[in-house]
Protein backbone atom coordinates (compact mmCIF):
# COMPACT_ATOMS: atom_id res chain seq x y z
CA UNK A 1 0.00 0.00 0.00
CA UNK A 2 0.85 3.60 -0.39
CA UNK A 3 0.52 6.15 2.64
CA UNK A 4 0.62 9.71 2.28
CA UNK A 5 -0.34 12.76 4.25
CA UNK A 6 -2.07 14.74 1.76
CA UNK A 7 -3.88 18.87 2.10
CA UNK A 8 -7.36 18.89 0.67
CA UNK A 9 -6.72 20.83 -2.53
CA UNK A 10 -4.49 17.69 -3.61
CA UNK A 11 -7.43 15.51 -2.35
CA UNK A 12 -9.93 16.90 -4.38
CA UNK A 13 -8.19 18.89 -6.63
CA UNK A 14 -8.18 15.60 -9.69
CA UNK A 15 -10.82 14.23 -11.55
CA UNK A 16 -11.76 11.64 -9.03
CA UNK A 17 -14.67 10.34 -7.71
CA UNK A 18 -14.66 8.60 -4.05
CA UNK A 19 -17.26 6.32 -3.99
CA UNK A 20 -18.70 4.82 -0.92
CA UNK A 21 -19.76 1.30 -1.45
CA UNK A 22 -23.30 0.35 -1.06
CA UNK A 23 -22.95 -2.12 2.07
CA UNK A 24 -21.52 0.64 4.17
CA UNK A 25 -23.67 2.30 6.96
CA UNK A 26 -25.05 5.53 5.73
CA UNK A 27 -23.82 8.95 7.00
CA UNK A 28 -24.02 9.39 10.94
CA UNK A 29 -21.99 12.27 12.22
CA UNK A 30 -23.33 14.34 14.58
CA UNK A 31 -23.42 18.63 15.26
CA UNK A 32 -22.20 18.15 19.44
CA UNK A 33 -19.69 15.18 18.34
CA UNK A 34 -18.27 15.12 15.56
CA UNK A 35 -19.27 18.53 13.38
CA UNK A 36 -18.86 21.32 16.11
CA UNK A 37 -15.44 19.99 17.22
CA UNK A 38 -14.26 19.81 13.45
CA UNK A 39 -15.39 23.79 12.87
CA UNK A 40 -13.57 24.57 15.83
CA UNK A 41 -10.27 23.37 15.23
CA UNK A 42 -10.60 24.75 11.20
CA UNK A 43 -11.83 28.19 12.48
CA UNK A 44 -8.93 28.10 15.10
CA UNK A 45 -6.20 27.73 12.21
CA UNK A 46 -7.94 30.58 9.92
CA UNK A 47 -7.99 32.61 13.23
CA UNK A 48 -4.01 32.74 13.57
CA UNK A 49 -4.00 33.49 9.86
CA UNK A 50 -6.03 36.52 10.42
CA UNK A 51 -4.06 37.23 13.37
CA UNK A 52 -1.00 36.73 11.78
CA UNK A 53 0.64 34.23 13.61
CA UNK A 54 2.06 31.32 13.09
CA UNK A 55 0.31 28.10 11.94
CA UNK A 56 0.15 24.37 11.69
CA UNK A 57 -1.97 22.15 10.00
CA UNK A 58 -5.37 20.32 11.32
CA UNK A 59 -5.00 16.45 11.05
CA UNK A 60 -8.16 15.28 10.07
CA UNK A 61 -7.08 11.37 10.26
CA UNK A 62 -6.41 8.53 7.59
CA UNK A 63 -8.48 7.54 4.97
CA UNK A 64 -8.34 4.27 3.05
CA UNK A 65 -9.11 3.79 -1.02
CA UNK A 66 -8.83 0.77 -3.54
CA UNK A 67 -8.09 1.64 -7.37
CA UNK A 68 -10.86 1.04 -9.35
CA UNK A 69 -10.64 -0.08 -12.91
CA UNK A 70 -12.08 2.32 -15.38
CA UNK A 71 -12.30 2.41 -19.20
CA UNK A 72 -10.53 4.94 -20.70
CA UNK A 73 -11.98 8.69 -20.86
CA UNK A 74 -14.19 7.86 -17.83
CA UNK A 75 -13.85 9.25 -14.64
CA UNK A 76 -11.26 7.58 -12.36
CA UNK A 77 -12.54 6.20 -9.46
CA UNK A 78 -11.07 5.15 -5.28
CA UNK A 79 -13.39 3.12 -3.71
CA UNK A 80 -13.58 4.38 0.21
CA UNK A 81 -12.42 1.76 2.37
CA UNK A 82 -12.20 3.72 5.23
CA UNK A 83 -13.01 7.21 5.62
CA UNK A 84 -16.33 8.15 4.07
CA UNK A 85 -17.22 10.10 7.33
CA UNK A 86 -14.76 12.54 6.89
CA UNK A 87 -14.97 12.40 3.26
CA UNK A 88 -18.45 13.26 3.13
CA UNK A 89 -18.20 15.82 5.34
CA UNK A 90 -15.78 17.89 3.77
CA UNK A 91 -17.35 17.72 0.55
CA UNK A 92 -20.35 19.43 3.10
CA UNK A 93 -18.31 22.29 4.06
CA UNK A 94 -17.49 22.76 0.39
CA UNK A 95 -20.62 23.28 -0.48
CA UNK A 96 -21.70 25.34 1.86
CA UNK A 97 -18.98 27.33 1.92
CA UNK A 98 -19.38 27.51 -2.03
CA UNK A 99 -22.83 28.72 -2.07
CA UNK A 100 -22.51 31.00 0.66
CA UNK A 101 -19.95 32.80 -1.52
CA UNK A 102 -22.31 32.72 -4.34
CA UNK A 103 -24.96 33.96 -2.45
CA UNK A 104 -22.29 37.13 -1.20
CA UNK A 105 -21.48 37.90 -5.15
CA UNK A 106 -17.84 36.40 -4.40
CA UNK A 107 -17.59 34.36 -7.73
CA UNK A 108 -13.58 33.93 -7.58
CA UNK A 109 -13.83 31.99 -4.59
CA UNK A 110 -17.10 30.23 -5.83
CA UNK A 111 -15.10 29.08 -8.58
CA UNK A 112 -12.35 27.79 -6.63
CA UNK A 113 -14.58 25.69 -4.84
CA UNK A 114 -16.48 23.97 -7.22
CA UNK A 115 -13.34 23.06 -8.52
CA UNK A 116 -13.10 20.73 -4.92
CA UNK A 117 -16.80 19.40 -5.44
CA UNK A 118 -17.08 18.94 -8.65
CA UNK A 119 -15.64 17.11 -11.81
CA UNK A 120 -15.28 17.81 -14.69
CA UNK A 121 -15.36 15.57 -17.79
CA UNK A 122 -17.08 16.86 -20.94
CA UNK A 123 -16.98 12.63 -22.08
CA UNK A 124 -19.38 11.44 -18.90
CA UNK A 125 -22.82 10.68 -19.26
CA UNK A 126 -24.16 10.20 -16.01
CA UNK A 127 -24.52 13.28 -14.07
CA UNK A 128 -23.58 11.94 -10.66
CA UNK A 129 -20.09 11.60 -12.11
CA UNK A 130 -19.73 14.80 -11.43
CA UNK A 131 -19.53 14.66 -7.71
CA UNK A 132 -15.96 14.23 -5.84
CA UNK A 133 -17.55 12.21 -3.38
CA UNK A 134 -20.71 9.93 -3.95
CA UNK A 135 -22.31 8.45 -0.69
CA UNK A 136 -23.55 4.78 -0.06
CA UNK A 137 -26.84 3.85 -1.71
CA UNK A 138 -28.98 5.52 0.93
CA UNK A 139 -27.74 8.76 1.50
CA UNK A 140 -27.44 9.23 -2.34
CA UNK A 141 -30.59 11.06 -3.19
CA UNK A 142 -30.24 13.55 0.02
CA UNK A 143 -26.63 14.06 -0.66
CA UNK A 144 -27.81 15.20 -4.18
CA UNK A 145 -30.64 17.47 -3.45
CA UNK A 146 -28.14 19.62 -0.50
CA UNK A 147 -25.16 19.61 -3.33
CA UNK A 148 -27.86 21.11 -6.32
CA UNK A 149 -29.98 23.42 -3.98
CA UNK A 150 -27.72 26.16 -3.80
CA UNK A 151 -29.06 27.67 -0.54
CA UNK A 152 -30.43 26.79 2.85
CA UNK A 153 -33.54 28.63 1.28
CA UNK A 154 -33.87 26.32 -1.47
CA UNK A 155 -32.64 23.21 0.99
CA UNK A 156 -35.38 23.81 3.43
CA UNK A 157 -38.03 23.95 0.63
CA UNK A 158 -37.14 20.87 -1.33
CA UNK A 159 -37.39 18.88 1.72
CA UNK A 160 -40.64 20.64 3.24
CA UNK A 161 -39.62 22.09 6.21
CA UNK A 162 -40.57 25.88 7.54
CA UNK A 163 -37.82 28.54 6.45
CA UNK A 164 -36.56 29.02 9.76
CA UNK A 165 -35.90 25.26 10.89
CA UNK A 166 -32.89 24.73 12.09
CA UNK A 167 -32.90 20.95 11.56
CA UNK A 168 -34.19 18.66 8.37
CA UNK A 169 -33.75 15.57 10.31
CA UNK A 170 -31.44 14.16 7.60
CA UNK A 171 -27.79 13.81 8.69
CA UNK A 172 -26.31 14.88 5.50
CA UNK A 173 -28.93 17.99 5.19
CA UNK A 174 -28.41 19.22 8.64
CA UNK A 175 -24.15 18.87 8.22
CA UNK A 176 -24.73 21.46 5.69
CA UNK A 177 -26.99 23.83 7.55
CA UNK A 178 -24.73 23.66 9.91
CA UNK A 179 -21.69 24.70 8.42
CA UNK A 180 -22.96 27.34 6.01
CA UNK A 181 -24.63 29.04 9.52
CA UNK A 182 -21.46 28.71 10.94
CA UNK A 183 -19.31 30.21 8.05
CA UNK A 184 -22.11 32.93 7.81
CA UNK A 185 -20.95 33.65 11.29
CA UNK A 186 -17.54 33.75 11.35
CA UNK A 187 -17.23 35.45 8.13
CA UNK A 188 -19.65 37.99 9.07
CA UNK A 189 -20.42 39.26 5.55
CA UNK A 190 -21.32 42.89 7.10
CA UNK A 191 -18.06 43.36 8.76
CA UNK A 192 -14.64 45.17 7.96
CA UNK A 193 -12.76 42.15 7.91
CA UNK A 194 -15.03 40.09 5.67
CA UNK A 195 -12.48 39.70 2.52
CA UNK A 196 -9.61 39.07 4.61
CA UNK A 197 -11.36 36.18 6.79
CA UNK A 198 -12.60 34.80 3.65
CA UNK A 199 -9.39 34.76 1.95
CA UNK A 200 -7.41 32.87 4.99
CA UNK A 201 -11.21 30.51 5.54
CA UNK A 202 -10.36 29.44 1.98
CA UNK A 203 -6.92 29.12 2.85
CA UNK A 204 -7.10 26.87 5.62
CA UNK A 205 -9.33 24.62 3.89
CA UNK A 206 -6.82 24.02 0.83
CA UNK A 207 -3.44 24.00 2.40
CA UNK A 208 -4.50 23.39 6.43
CA UNK A 209 -6.52 20.62 6.25
CA UNK A 210 -4.69 17.21 6.24
CA UNK A 211 -5.47 13.64 5.69
CA UNK A 212 -3.43 10.77 5.61
CA UNK A 213 -4.38 8.90 2.63
CA UNK A 214 -4.04 4.85 2.22
CA UNK A 215 -4.22 3.86 -1.46
CA UNK A 216 -4.42 0.08 -1.33
CA UNK A 217 -2.66 -2.37 -4.03
CA UNK A 218 -4.09 -5.25 -5.60
CA UNK A 219 -2.17 -7.72 -3.00
CA UNK A 220 -3.83 -5.98 0.28
CA UNK A 221 -6.67 -7.39 2.00
CA UNK A 222 -9.69 -4.40 2.25
CA UNK A 223 -11.74 -5.91 4.55
CA UNK A 224 -9.21 -6.64 7.49
CA UNK A 225 -7.52 -3.02 6.55
CA UNK A 226 -11.28 -1.65 7.78
CA UNK A 227 -11.92 -3.97 10.30
CA UNK A 228 -8.56 -2.29 11.88
CA UNK A 229 -9.54 1.12 11.47
CA UNK A 230 -13.25 0.72 12.10
CA UNK A 231 -12.82 2.42 15.53
CA UNK A 232 -11.98 5.67 14.01
CA UNK A 233 -14.69 8.77 14.41
CA UNK A 234 -18.09 7.24 14.76
CA UNK A 235 -17.81 3.57 16.57
CA UNK A 236 -18.97 0.99 14.53
CA UNK A 237 -22.05 -1.66 15.54
CA UNK A 238 -21.29 -4.75 14.91
CA UNK A 239 -23.54 -5.16 12.43
CA UNK A 240 -22.22 -2.14 10.54
CA UNK A 241 -18.63 -4.70 10.19
CA UNK A 242 -21.17 -7.72 9.65
CA UNK A 243 -22.20 -5.75 6.41
CA UNK A 244 -19.13 -4.64 5.32
CA UNK A 245 -17.78 -8.04 5.78
CA UNK A 246 -20.48 -9.71 3.74
CA UNK A 247 -20.78 -7.19 0.75
CA UNK A 248 -16.70 -7.44 0.67
CA UNK A 249 -16.98 -11.32 0.30
CA UNK A 250 -19.74 -10.80 -2.02
CA UNK A 251 -18.21 -8.23 -4.21
CA UNK A 252 -14.97 -10.63 -4.68
CA UNK A 253 -17.50 -13.71 -5.48
CA UNK A 254 -19.25 -11.27 -8.61
CA UNK A 255 -22.32 -11.34 -7.24
CA UNK A 256 -24.86 -8.52 -8.08
CA UNK A 257 -24.34 -6.28 -4.57
CA UNK A 258 -27.65 -4.22 -5.69
CA UNK A 259 -29.86 -6.72 -5.93
CA UNK A 260 -28.16 -9.12 -3.04
CA UNK A 261 -28.71 -5.38 -0.88
CA UNK A 262 -32.09 -4.35 -1.66
CA UNK A 263 -33.76 -8.10 -1.53
CA UNK A 264 -31.31 -9.06 2.22
CA UNK A 265 -30.30 -6.00 3.83
CA UNK A 266 -31.97 -2.65 2.90
CA UNK A 267 -34.62 -3.10 5.50
CA UNK A 268 -32.39 -3.31 8.40
CA UNK A 269 -31.30 0.51 7.26
CA UNK A 270 -34.44 1.86 6.03
CA UNK A 271 -36.50 0.60 9.09
CA UNK A 272 -35.60 2.22 11.83
CA UNK A 273 -36.80 -0.29 14.03
CA UNK A 274 -33.41 -2.08 14.11
CA UNK A 275 -31.30 0.89 15.46
CA UNK A 276 -33.49 1.49 18.37
CA UNK A 277 -31.55 1.23 21.09
CA UNK A 278 -33.17 -1.21 24.00
CA UNK A 279 -31.81 -2.05 27.26
CA UNK A 280 -30.89 -0.59 30.34
CA UNK A 281 -27.54 0.64 31.46
CA UNK A 282 -24.14 -1.32 29.59
CA UNK A 283 -27.20 -3.94 28.49
CA UNK A 284 -28.40 -0.77 26.42
CA UNK A 285 -27.96 -1.23 22.28
CA UNK A 286 -29.19 -1.88 18.79
CA UNK A 287 -31.97 -4.16 17.76
CA UNK A 288 -30.04 -5.33 15.29
CA UNK A 289 -27.25 -5.91 17.15
CA UNK A 290 -29.52 -8.31 20.18
CA UNK A 291 -30.94 -9.86 16.91
CA UNK A 292 -27.11 -10.64 15.58
CA UNK A 293 -26.76 -12.07 19.22
CA UNK A 294 -29.45 -14.40 18.82
CA UNK A 295 -29.21 -15.65 15.46
CA UNK A 296 -25.10 -16.17 16.43
CA UNK A 297 -26.19 -18.40 20.04
CA UNK A 298 -29.01 -20.12 17.35
CA UNK A 299 -26.26 -21.42 14.96
CA UNK A 300 -23.42 -21.65 17.30
CA UNK A 301 -25.61 -23.37 19.91
CA UNK A 302 -23.37 -21.76 22.66
CA UNK A 303 -22.90 -18.27 24.35
CA UNK A 304 -22.02 -15.29 22.37
CA UNK A 305 -20.75 -12.29 24.29
CA UNK A 306 -21.95 -8.70 23.06
CA UNK A 307 -18.17 -7.67 22.92
CA UNK A 308 -17.55 -11.01 20.49
CA UNK A 309 -20.38 -10.63 17.99
CA UNK A 310 -18.54 -9.57 15.06
CA UNK A 311 -15.40 -12.30 15.79
CA UNK A 312 -18.09 -14.64 15.69
CA UNK A 313 -19.53 -14.24 12.68
CA UNK A 314 -16.95 -13.95 10.91
CA UNK A 315 -16.14 -17.49 11.87
CA UNK A 316 -19.06 -18.85 11.50
CA UNK A 317 -19.81 -17.13 8.02
CA UNK A 318 -16.22 -18.10 6.62
CA UNK A 319 -17.53 -21.56 4.91
CA UNK A 320 -20.73 -20.46 3.61
CA UNK A 321 -21.53 -18.23 0.47
CA UNK A 322 -21.84 -14.62 1.20
CA UNK A 323 -25.14 -14.86 -0.41
CA UNK A 324 -26.37 -17.46 1.20
CA UNK A 325 -25.48 -15.76 4.42
CA UNK A 326 -27.25 -12.85 3.63
CA UNK A 327 -30.49 -15.00 2.53
CA UNK A 328 -29.99 -16.81 6.03
CA UNK A 329 -29.82 -13.52 7.76
CA UNK A 330 -32.80 -12.24 6.36
CA UNK A 331 -34.90 -15.28 7.20
CA UNK A 332 -34.05 -15.16 11.07
CA UNK A 333 -34.47 -10.95 10.76
CA UNK A 334 -38.10 -11.45 9.20
CA UNK A 335 -38.60 -13.95 11.92
CA UNK A 336 -37.00 -12.16 15.03
CA UNK A 337 -39.04 -8.80 13.49
CA UNK A 338 -42.52 -10.95 13.91
CA UNK A 339 -42.24 -11.24 18.00
CA UNK A 340 -43.96 -7.81 18.35
CA UNK A 341 -46.16 -8.57 15.24
CA UNK A 342 -48.12 -12.19 16.50
CA UNK A 343 -51.60 -12.45 16.13
CA UNK A 344 -53.44 -10.93 19.15
CA UNK A 345 -54.83 -13.87 21.17
CA UNK A 346 -52.93 -16.90 19.95
CA UNK A 347 -50.52 -18.90 22.02
CA UNK A 348 -47.21 -17.23 20.33
CA UNK A 349 -48.52 -13.74 20.88
CA UNK A 350 -49.40 -14.95 24.28
CA UNK A 351 -45.66 -16.48 25.40
CA UNK A 352 -44.04 -13.26 23.48
CA UNK A 353 -45.44 -11.38 26.59
CA UNK A 354 -45.48 -13.24 28.91
CA UNK A 355 -41.19 -13.62 28.54
CA UNK A 356 -41.31 -9.83 28.09
CA UNK A 357 -43.35 -9.55 31.94
CA UNK A 358 -40.86 -11.82 33.35
CA UNK A 359 -37.73 -9.94 31.80
CA UNK A 360 -36.81 -13.23 30.04
CA UNK A 361 -35.03 -12.43 26.84
CA UNK A 362 -32.44 -15.09 27.15
CA UNK A 363 -34.73 -17.06 25.95
CA UNK A 364 -35.58 -15.37 22.77
CA UNK A 365 -32.52 -17.44 20.58
CA UNK A 366 -34.34 -20.33 21.75
CA UNK A 367 -37.87 -18.44 20.68
CA UNK A 368 -35.97 -17.52 17.21
CA UNK A 369 -35.51 -21.38 16.82
CA UNK A 370 -39.06 -21.88 17.61
CA UNK A 371 -40.85 -20.08 14.76
CA UNK A 372 -38.35 -20.04 12.16
CA UNK A 373 -37.89 -23.86 11.70
CA UNK A 374 -40.85 -25.18 14.01
CA UNK A 375 -43.82 -23.50 13.14
CA UNK A 376 -44.66 -25.73 10.06
CA UNK A 377 -46.82 -28.10 13.24
CA UNK A 378 -48.54 -25.66 14.92
CA UNK A 379 -50.17 -27.96 17.57
CA UNK A 380 -46.32 -29.35 18.25
CA UNK A 381 -44.75 -25.99 18.74
CA UNK A 382 -47.66 -24.77 21.44
CA UNK A 383 -47.00 -27.75 23.43
CA UNK A 384 -43.51 -26.34 23.71
CA UNK A 385 -44.69 -22.91 24.13
CA UNK A 386 -46.56 -24.24 27.05
CA UNK A 387 -43.90 -26.41 28.42
CA UNK A 388 -41.34 -23.65 28.52
CA UNK A 389 -43.66 -21.19 29.87
CA UNK A 390 -44.72 -23.49 32.42
CA UNK A 391 -41.54 -24.29 33.01
CA UNK A 392 -40.67 -20.64 33.79
CA UNK A 393 -43.62 -19.37 35.34
CA UNK A 394 -43.79 -22.21 37.94
CA UNK A 395 -39.93 -21.56 39.28
CA UNK A 396 -41.16 -17.92 39.25
CA UNK A 397 -43.61 -18.75 41.86
CA UNK A 398 -40.88 -20.80 43.81
CA UNK A 399 -38.62 -17.92 43.93
CA UNK A 400 -36.41 -19.97 42.17
CA UNK A 401 -32.94 -18.48 40.78
CA UNK A 402 -32.63 -17.40 36.98
CA UNK A 403 -28.73 -17.35 37.11
CA UNK A 404 -28.71 -20.97 35.08
CA UNK A 405 -31.10 -19.77 32.19
CA UNK A 406 -28.25 -18.90 29.65
CA UNK A 407 -26.97 -22.55 29.79
CA UNK A 408 -30.67 -24.47 29.96
CA UNK A 409 -31.73 -22.30 26.65
CA UNK A 410 -28.69 -23.68 24.87
CA UNK A 411 -29.49 -27.16 26.19
CA UNK A 412 -33.00 -26.89 24.69
CA UNK A 413 -31.31 -25.22 21.40
CA UNK A 414 -29.64 -28.37 21.15
CA UNK A 415 -32.35 -30.37 22.00
CA UNK A 416 -34.12 -29.34 19.22
CA UNK A 417 -31.40 -30.68 16.77
CA UNK A 418 -31.42 -33.98 18.18
CA UNK A 419 -32.50 -37.34 16.79
CA UNK A 420 -35.90 -39.17 18.45
CA UNK A 421 -38.80 -38.18 19.52
CA UNK A 422 -40.99 -34.91 19.00
CA UNK A 423 -39.53 -31.73 19.69
CA UNK A 424 -42.16 -31.46 22.30
CA UNK A 425 -40.42 -34.52 23.93
CA UNK A 426 -36.98 -34.10 23.61
CA UNK A 427 -37.33 -30.24 24.77
CA UNK A 428 -39.51 -31.98 28.07
CA UNK A 429 -36.71 -34.13 28.58
CA UNK A 430 -34.24 -31.61 29.18
CA UNK A 431 -36.66 -29.66 31.26
CA UNK A 432 -37.45 -32.57 33.82
CA UNK A 433 -33.47 -33.39 33.33
CA UNK A 434 -32.60 -32.56 37.10
CA UNK A 435 -34.28 -31.96 40.65
CA UNK A 436 -31.69 -29.33 41.62
CA UNK A 437 -32.39 -26.26 42.92
CA UNK A 438 -31.08 -24.34 39.65
CA UNK A 439 -32.99 -26.22 37.45
CA UNK A 440 -35.77 -27.81 38.28
CA UNK A 441 -39.38 -27.93 37.36
CA UNK A 442 -41.32 -27.47 40.02
CA UNK A 443 -44.24 -30.25 40.69
CA UNK A 444 -47.82 -29.54 41.90
CA UNK A 445 -46.96 -29.95 45.73
CA UNK A 446 -44.47 -27.12 45.55
CA UNK A 447 -46.89 -24.83 43.73
CA UNK A 448 -49.15 -25.70 46.54
CA UNK A 449 -46.74 -24.67 49.48
CA UNK A 450 -45.67 -21.72 48.09
CA UNK A 451 -49.09 -20.24 46.30
CA UNK A 452 -51.38 -20.57 49.15
CA UNK A 453 -48.75 -19.46 52.36
CA UNK A 454 -46.28 -17.16 50.74
CA UNK A 455 -46.62 -13.37 50.48
CA UNK A 456 -46.19 -13.87 46.69
CA UNK A 457 -46.99 -9.69 46.43
CA UNK A 458 -44.38 -8.97 48.59
CA UNK A 459 -41.60 -11.80 46.85
CA UNK A 460 -42.26 -10.57 42.81
CA UNK A 461 -42.19 -7.63 40.39
CA UNK A 462 -45.41 -6.01 39.83
CA UNK A 463 -45.89 -6.45 36.46
CA UNK A 464 -45.13 -10.77 37.07
CA UNK A 465 -47.74 -10.51 39.68
CA UNK A 466 -50.56 -8.87 37.11
CA UNK A 467 -49.58 -11.66 34.55
CA UNK A 468 -50.18 -14.33 36.81
CA UNK A 469 -53.75 -12.69 37.66
CA UNK A 470 -54.16 -11.86 33.76
CA UNK A 471 -53.84 -15.31 33.25
CA UNK A 472 -56.08 -16.61 36.02
CA UNK A 473 -58.93 -14.29 34.32
CA UNK A 474 -58.41 -15.90 30.72
CA UNK A 475 -58.89 -19.40 32.89
CA UNK A 476 -61.74 -18.65 34.36
CA UNK A 477 -63.74 -17.83 30.85
CA UNK A 478 -65.18 -20.79 29.12
CA UNK A 479 -66.55 -21.25 25.42
CA UNK A 480 -69.73 -19.30 26.38
CA UNK A 481 -68.20 -16.31 28.27
CA UNK A 482 -68.24 -13.74 25.85
CA UNK A 483 -64.42 -12.88 24.46
CA UNK A 484 -62.04 -10.00 26.59
CA UNK A 485 -58.81 -8.49 25.55
CA UNK A 486 -57.59 -6.29 28.21
CA UNK A 487 -55.92 -3.68 26.63
CA UNK A 488 -55.35 -1.65 29.89
CA UNK A 489 -52.52 -2.05 32.71
CA UNK A 490 -55.21 -2.94 35.46
CA UNK A 491 -53.71 -1.89 38.68
CA UNK A 492 -53.25 -4.91 41.84
CA UNK A 493 -55.77 -4.68 44.60
CA UNK A 494 -55.78 -6.45 48.03
CA UNK A 495 -59.67 -7.65 48.83
CA UNK A 496 -58.52 -7.54 52.44
CA UNK A 497 -56.50 -4.27 52.59
CA UNK A 498 -53.17 -4.04 53.55
CA UNK A 499 -54.28 -1.36 56.15
CA UNK A 500 -56.51 -3.76 57.39
CA UNK A 501 -56.97 -2.19 61.27
CA UNK A 502 -59.72 -0.20 61.00
CA UNK A 503 -62.74 -2.10 59.34
CA UNK A 504 -60.88 -5.62 59.81
CA UNK A 505 -61.20 -7.29 63.31
CA UNK A 506 -58.58 -9.79 64.03
CA UNK A 507 -59.92 -13.17 64.66
CA UNK A 508 -59.49 -14.19 68.20
CA UNK A 509 -56.65 -16.75 68.86
CA UNK A 510 -57.50 -20.63 70.22
CA UNK A 511 -54.63 -20.81 72.26
CA UNK A 512 -51.40 -18.80 73.57
CA UNK A 513 -49.41 -20.05 70.34
CA UNK A 514 -51.65 -18.57 68.00
CA UNK A 515 -50.52 -15.30 65.55
CA UNK A 516 -53.09 -14.02 64.23
CA UNK A 517 -51.66 -10.86 63.15
CA UNK A 518 -48.63 -12.95 61.94
CA UNK A 519 -51.39 -15.11 59.83
CA UNK A 520 -53.05 -12.61 58.34
CA UNK A 521 -50.01 -10.09 57.42
CA UNK A 522 -49.05 -13.44 55.68
CA UNK A 523 -52.24 -14.34 53.53
CA UNK A 524 -53.45 -11.14 52.61
CA UNK A 525 -50.16 -11.27 49.91
CA UNK A 526 -51.00 -14.37 48.56
CA UNK A 527 -52.85 -14.85 45.20
CA UNK A 528 -56.24 -15.54 46.94
CA UNK A 529 -56.32 -12.18 48.48
CA UNK A 530 -55.45 -10.64 45.44
CA UNK A 531 -57.17 -9.15 41.85
CA UNK A 532 -57.21 -6.48 39.30
CA UNK A 533 -59.17 -3.16 39.03
CA UNK A 534 -59.01 -0.38 36.78
CA UNK A 535 -57.03 2.88 37.96
CA UNK A 536 -60.06 5.03 38.94
CA UNK A 537 -61.91 1.99 40.91
CA UNK A 538 -58.60 0.65 42.73
CA UNK A 539 -58.28 4.32 44.98
CA UNK A 540 -62.51 4.01 45.46
CA UNK A 541 -62.80 0.84 47.28
CA UNK A 542 -58.83 0.40 48.62
CA UNK A 543 -59.49 0.69 52.69
CA UNK A 544 -63.27 0.08 52.96
CA UNK A 545 -65.18 -2.31 54.69
CA UNK A 546 -66.06 -5.93 52.93
CA UNK A 547 -70.04 -5.05 51.99
CA UNK A 548 -69.18 -1.98 50.65
CA UNK A 549 -66.16 -2.90 48.82
CA UNK A 550 -67.72 -6.09 47.68
CA UNK A 551 -70.66 -4.04 45.79
CA UNK A 552 -68.27 -1.53 44.08
CA UNK A 553 -66.02 -3.87 42.74
CA UNK A 554 -69.45 -6.11 41.46
CA UNK A 555 -71.09 -3.52 40.37
CA UNK A 556 -68.19 -2.10 37.83
CA UNK A 557 -65.94 -4.80 37.14
CA UNK A 558 -67.23 -7.06 34.45
CA UNK A 559 -63.82 -9.24 35.07
CA UNK A 560 -65.12 -13.48 36.14
CA UNK A 561 -61.72 -13.11 38.59
CA UNK A 562 -64.29 -10.56 40.35
CA UNK A 563 -68.07 -11.73 39.44
CA UNK A 564 -67.66 -14.42 42.04
CA UNK A 565 -67.12 -12.24 44.87
CA UNK A 566 -70.72 -11.13 45.28
CA UNK A 567 -70.87 -14.35 46.87
CA UNK A 568 -69.37 -13.91 49.88
CA UNK A 569 -71.01 -12.07 52.81
CA UNK A 570 -67.87 -11.45 54.57
CA UNK A 571 -63.94 -11.62 53.98
CA UNK A 572 -61.69 -12.90 55.94
CA UNK A 573 -58.66 -15.62 56.47
CA UNK A 574 -61.13 -18.42 55.62
CA UNK A 575 -62.13 -16.97 52.30
CA UNK A 576 -58.51 -16.24 51.31
CA UNK A 577 -57.49 -19.77 51.52
CA UNK A 578 -60.62 -20.52 50.16
CA UNK A 579 -60.36 -18.52 46.76
CA UNK A 580 -56.85 -19.45 46.69
CA UNK A 581 -57.12 -22.97 46.16
CA UNK A 582 -59.80 -21.95 43.21
CA UNK A 583 -57.18 -19.86 41.81
CA UNK A 584 -54.31 -22.69 42.30
CA UNK A 585 -56.47 -25.00 40.09
CA UNK A 586 -56.66 -22.69 37.47
CA UNK A 587 -53.29 -21.90 37.51
CA UNK A 588 -52.19 -25.84 36.93
CA UNK A 589 -54.42 -26.08 34.59
CA UNK A 590 -52.62 -22.84 32.76
CA UNK A 591 -49.45 -24.30 33.55
CA UNK A 592 -49.55 -27.97 34.10
CA UNK A 593 -46.10 -30.08 34.32
CA UNK A 594 -46.11 -33.43 33.38
CA UNK A 595 -45.64 -36.48 36.01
Amino acid sequence: MDARTLDIKTIFGQERRHVVPLFQRPYVWERSSQLQPLWEDIQAVANRLLAGQSVRAHFLGAIVLDHVSKPTGEVEVRQVIDGQQRLTTMQLFFEAFCDFCKQHGKDRHHAMLLKLTRNDNQFSTDPDEQFKVWPTTQDQNTFRTVVNCGSPAELRKAFGVKKDDAAIDRPIADAYLYFYNAIGEWLNPDGADFEPRLDCLFKTLREYVRLVVIDLDPNDDAQVIFETLNARGTPLLPADLVKNLLFHRAQLAGDALESLYQKYWRHFDDDGYWRVKKGRGHARRARIDTFLQHYLTVKLRDEVPVGHLYVAFREHAAMGKAAEVLADLRRYADTYRSFDGQETGTREALFVKRLSEMDLTTAHPLLLELLANHAGDRSQLRSVLIDIESFLVRRMICQLNTRGYNRLFIDLLKALGGEGGSPRERVRAVLLSTEADSGRWPNDEEIKQAWLNNPLYRGLVKKRTRMVLEAMEHASRTGKTEKLIIDEKLTIEHLMPQDWEKHWPLPEARNSDDDPQGVRDRLIHTFGNLTLLTKKLNPSVSNGPWTKKRDQITKHSILRLNNVLAEHDEWNERMIRKRGEALLKQFKDTWPRPL
